[in-house]
């Protein structure tokens, strides 16, 4: 007779600790919902909990002098299935107290992380139990741990950062990106995890007739029916292990290089890149930057590598995200001496990614890594000395002046610094370090990177330490603006502080698609979605850009105004004025229009920006102008159908300083880079300082893409003359040391 369910108290206490675990996880952000991370914590206790308790059963069962195979198989599946039931029911009535934007596609992940994980642990422990009479409880548990040991086996021994996984399923790598699109992937591993889970199941119910043939066993043709199913299963996973990187569950070097296409070699580096995309002259400066940075950098750090390094270049985001994760986020791997770049992102990320590999001389042995992120990124921002086109240390003074600073001494601990926003801990961090290495010199930081002993090789503790930097920092000033830069830069939140940050996350990357696409109708549904699960900063933007494209101008400008005026959310949508200032400008609200566009011109975001934002505003200072070039900036014209605009009203007014910049605009856009050039050149000086900057800078890097190094030097001497902010001078005498390596290269 078959005894209840949860008769075992073994059964019954692992039934108590995965309760109180999911009541536990109900009070935890981002882990508090029936989704990804969820499942996975789930999966990780009830898997292990499965293992012991399958041994268990085993010897519980009844039957003499083996056990009842096809009792102890239902009530073992029975015993470890059915108490999944607790945790879907917390987390479900948790959705009446925490959002929960989608409870379809969270069911749909805890289903294929957590249930395939039961079966397989299910099915190795009894295979376990039917082949060894010794150590059975010590075997699952060892073999239970080389399972969730796969995780750092293939991402630190791999380039991907992410790993498909016999137990969670799928693990994403600790990455900034929350957008999470797998569920296909996911799919089709699950797959390959099942066939592998009724393969070992089966191989246990051979071995078990085995056992038992002396008494009743099977037909010797049924065995061979089990032993070819069998077969055919475990040819199903090994058909989707053997075929991995193709079908998107892995990435070796080998396969990245084969789908990039080109590679290249240097004194120091091996460079992969698109060949798609990469060539000719282009290829010789991606290359000659790495060597360009590399010289800077082991200067500053003293250090001498002795291999070189892998630098793999991707064409797009979601190239990298298919390969090795982190679509949107560029990475290192020091211990492989590898750096992963999007193509787009090289100018501003290869030189931070780089310190990480170089710093790897000094830093944890094996990992070559920091103690903790905190001195990891802190290093790699500090070395920069510039973030978001300030100096370092004025940001964080702005950061501190806005209020958005975090526990400072948190950020160098082992998790703080995750759970604090990207853009603060990024900042206070890097600040911090460059004033450990100002004030007390690089050999000391080298020390303190991998032992984190701040009392012994400063003879002062962290706190005493941070006190002095904040003294350090509190000398800086700033105006109105400069503090909305702030709010705006570091008002945003970590993941841990959104509302359903992966679904969200997801949705607004499908309404990206849709606007890039200029599929504005869909688009628009597609932000009103995301709005209408939890309002966030960037279905706000696409919701405007919609209406924007559309033409339903009053529209844009009531929604931006009704969000910009969010006592919570305005500080994080600064940039939204832009948008304001276009609509109101597609109303004919001219006036109103320059006012947007000047308040946010004060913020000095970027140089980017103060160009896009001036060159608006001299339009605006002329009515005619501006309606004769609205539908160039407000319609959702194709981009040829936009320069034929240009050229035509360029033909009534050749000399005019606005529409030659668009026109040049436009053909560097083609890739006409001469051409742009050419009519760049054409101009007088503007008045205006920040479009003069603007003007000589491009035609600098006009010249520099064309391998044209000296002309290109002299147009950024040139516009060394028109600095409107102190700190542009830095990223001019850069450019201006790389054009001399680029002009004295002997592949020239």
């Amino acid at each position: 007779m078959v005894r209840g369910v949860f008769t075992y108290r073994s059964h019954a206490a692992a039934i108590v600790l995965l309760a109180a675990l999911s009541l536990l996880l109900t009070q935890i952000p981002l882990f508090n919902y029936l989704g990804y991370e969820f499942s996975v914590v789930i999966a990780l206790f009830w898997s292990l909990c499965a293992s012991l308790l399958t041994v268990s059963l085993w010897h519980k069962s009844i039957g003499d002098p083996l056990p009842d195979l096809r009792a102890f198989l239902r009530r073992s599946y029975s015993v470890l299935l059915f108490p999944l039931m607790i945790p879907a029911i917390v987390i479900g009535v948790n959705a009446f107290v925490v959002r929960n934007c989608s409870l379809l596609q969270g069911a749909a992940l805890f289903l294929l992380i957590v249930v395939p994980a039961i079966l397989i642990v299910h099915a190795f422990s009894f295979l376990v139990v039917v082949s060894f009479n010794r150590w059975q409880k010590t075997l699952v548990v060892v073999g239970w741990l080389l399972m969730i040991a796969q995780i750092p086996y293939v991402t630190l021994g791999r380039p991907q950062i992410f790993a498909f996984n016999p137990i969670v399923g799928f693990f994403a790598g600790f990455t900034y990106d929350e957008s999470l699109v797998v569920f296909n992937r996911l799919v089709m591993y699950r797959v390959g995890t099942l066939a592998f889970a009724a393969f070992l199941l089966l191989e246990a119910v051979l071995k078990y007739q085995r056992r038992s043939m002396q008494s009743n066993g099977p037909p010797d043709s049924r065995r061979k029916t089990l032993r070819a199913a069998s077969v055919g299963l475990l040819a199903i996973a090994a058909v989707i292990w053997l075929f991995s990187d193709r079908l998107g569950l892995s990435s070796s070097e080998r396969s990245i290089e084969r789908t990039l296409g080109g590679r290249i070699e240097t004194d120091h580096f091996v460079i992969s890149y698109p060949d798609s995309l990469v060539k000719g002259i282009r290829l010789e400066q991606l290359a000659q930057l790495h060597e360009f940075y590399f010289d800077e950098l082991v200067r500053i750090l003293h250090v001498r590598p002795e291999k070189k390094i892998h630098s793999f270049l991707y064409a797009t985001p979601e190239q990298k995200g298919r390969l090795v994760g982190a679509s949107g986020t560029d990475f290192a791997k020091p211990w492989l001496s590898q750096l992963h770049i999007n193509l787009n992102d090289v100018d501003a990320t290869l030189k931070h990614e780089m310190v990480h590999v170089l710093a790897a001389e000094f830093g944890l042995p094996l990992l070559g890594i920091g103690l903790n992120s905190g001195l990891i990124e802190g290093l790699a921002v500090g070395i920069g000395r510039m973030e978001y086109e300030e100096p370092i240390n004025r940001l964080a003074g702005m950061a501190y002046a806005a209020g958005r600073t975090p526990e400072v001494a948190d950020l160098f601990s082992l998790s703080g610094f995750m759970k604090a926003p990207a853009g603060v801990s990024y900042t206070l961090a890097g600040s911090f370090c460059r004033f450990l290495i100002d004030r007390y010199g690089l050999r000391r930081f080298k020390l303190l990177y991998r032992t984190g002993e701040y009392e012994i090789i400063y003879g002062e503790p962290l706190p005493s330490l941070l006190r002095d930097w904040r003294r350090s920092i509190s000398v800086f000033r700033f105006n109105e603006a400069e503090i909305q830069k702030a709010e705006y830069l570091f008002s945003r939140r970590s993941i841990f502080g959104k509302v359903c940050a992966r679904v969200i996350a997801n949705l607004n990357g499908e309404t990206r698609s849709l606007l890039a696409a200029k599929k504005y109708d869909i688009a628009l549904q597609s932000a009103e979605r995301s709005l209408a699960l939890t309002s966030n900063t960037d279905a706000i933007y696409q919701k405007t850009t919609s209406l924007l494209r559309l033409g339903r101008f009053q529209e844009a400008v009531s929604f931006a105004r009704l969000n910009l005026a969010d006592s919570l959310a305005g500080p994080s949508l600064l940039t939204l004025k832009l948008s304001l200032g276009d609509a109101l400008w597609g109303i004919d609200s001219l006036e109103s229009a320059m006012a947007a566009y000047a308040d946010l011109l004060r913020a000095h975001l970027s140089a980017s920006w103060d160009e896009a934002l001036a060159l608006r505003i001299e339009i605006m200072l002329r009515p005619e102008l501006a309606r004769e070039l609205e539908s160039y900036y407000l319609s959702p014209a194709e981009d040829s159908v936009r320069a034929r605009s240009i050229e035509q009203a360029l033909a009534h007014n050749p000399h005019d300083p606005v529409l030659t910049t668009l026109l040049a605009r436009e053909r560097i856009a083609a890739e006409r880079y001469e051409d742009g050039l050419r009519l760049l050149d054409s101009l007088k000086p503007w008045s205006s300082s920040i479009l003069e900057f603007s003007r000589q800078r491009r035609m600098g890097q006009l010249s520099f893409t064309i391998g044209k190094y000296e002309k290109a030097k002299l147009y950024y001497w040139q516009s060394l003359n028109s600095l409107y902010r102190d700190v542009q001078g830095m990223e001019i005498e850069e450019q201006i040391q790389y054009c001399t390596r680029m002009g004295s290269s002997p592949h020239r």
